[in-house]
């Protein structure tokens, strides 16, 4: 049961951020507005946490798939989508791990 509430709940997050990166490219190109954002400290903030959290997420990529032709794939996903090839890539870790290990110690098997 939490196995599959964390994909369900997964998937609507990662479909709820790919609908509202359509919303802001269709309000206005990041070209026109980049310039304007970028004064701003707190976009600064912003990005700095992106990229840290990208190379977090990579590097546990990595560290779990160990074969480049298994890993490079996702890098290559995470820096063209973000956070949702994070998403997805959590959504595959829990399907692929949940067939022999609960995800909790304590968890029920469904």
């Amino acid at each position: 049961m939490i196995r599959t509430t964390f994909i369900a709940v997964t998937v609507l997050v990662a479909l709820y951020l790919a609908w509202t990166i359509g919303v802001a490219l269709g309000a206005e190109s990041l070209f026109v507005a980049g310039p304007r954002i970028a004064k701003d400290p707190w976009t600064w903030v912003t990005i700095v946490d992106l990229y840290l959290g990208f190379l977090l997420a990579g590097g546990l990529i990595v560290a779990r798939e160990r074969r480049l032709l298994r890993w490079l794939p996702w890098l290559v996903g995470l820096l063209a989508l973000g956070n949702l090839a994070t998403a997805a890539y959590a959504v595959v870790w829990v399907a692929r791990t949940a067939r022999n290990v609960p995800l909790l110690p304590a968890a029920r098997r469904d």
